[in-house]
């Protein structure tokens, strides 16, 4: 394909994509408003990093603190930026991250969230100074409050939605420490008279997913959530990852 036809056939596609997340209800935002909002992705506004990209605290003109999630171009795909977009368009519920906006601009895809003081419950189990101070009570209230989002994207709307990668990295808390579930991207929206779904290709992360995930073409349903939740609780119960290799705690089992 020469250059010409490249450009017009990736004009077409960013058409067709901003075309299909205007008719949601999550804000466009520019490449411009998010410079504006991060003081050009200043690196002392950078809070995390990892496979997807990095993530700058940034703030909105009324001064509302948010999160800027900046996707790593590389991996980028139409069907990734909106399986999130379009799950946490029409997804609300307390225990689940809010997505104010996007920006689908050829310099940049990006995602725009609330900002979580607390960052992600990983972080907490096993790094930072919460980890000694805060109470058996509280991560079972964080537990519960998970299980509880996690129960709204398999029963609460018409349709069901199967996250894919539920994992203390994915589980994020504000100032409250009030869990808010993240991280939609492998997320996949299933019509409730269907028994299961074809995965077109592995998701979800070592340690965590279910046997069934481990292989495309499995035919799955939303009890891969709830066995990575399980996942999730024997860290929570142990403050230790799962890990690989002969940490890795099926593998002890």
């Amino acid at each position: 394909m020469d250059m010409k036809n490249y450009s017009r056939h990736e004009d077409g596609i960013s058409y067709l994509v901003e075309k299909y997340l205007g008719e949601l209800g999550p804000k466009s935002y520019s490449f411009e408003d998010l410079q504006s909002f991060t003081s050009n992705f200043s690196l002392s506004n950078k809070i995390g990093s990892g496979g997807y990209g990095e993530v700058y605290k940034g703030q909105f003109p009324n001064g509302m603190q948010v999160a800027v999630k900046v996707l790593s171009t590389k991996d980028v795909v139409e069907e990734t930026f909106m399986a999130e977009v379009s799950t946490m368009g029409n997804a609300y519920h307390r225990n689940l991250i809010k997505l104010y906006g996007y920006c689908f601009d050829h310099k940049l895809k990006a995602l725009v969230y609330e900002y979580t003081e607390n960052g992600s419950l990983d972080k907490i189990l096993y790094e930072n100074y919460l980890r000694s101070s805060i109470k058996w009570e509280k991560l079972y209230d964080i537990a519960i409050q998970t299980a509880k989002g996690l129960v709204y994207l398999h029963d609460g709307w018409d349709e069901q939605i199967i996250h894919h990668d539920i994992k203390a990295g994915n589980v994020l808390l504000d100032r409250h420490l009030s869990p808010k579930i993240t991280d939609f991207g492998l997320a996949k929206i299933m019509k409730r008279e269907l028994n299961d779904i074809t995965l077109s290709r592995t998701r979800g992360t070592q340690g965590y997913n279910a046997p069934k995930t481990w292989m495309p073409a499995s035919r799955v349903t939303y009890k891969c959530d709830v066995y990575s939740f399980g996942m999730m609780l024997f860290e929570v119960l142990g403050k230790r990852n799962n890990g690989v290799g002969e940490n890795w705690f099926l593998e002890q089992v």
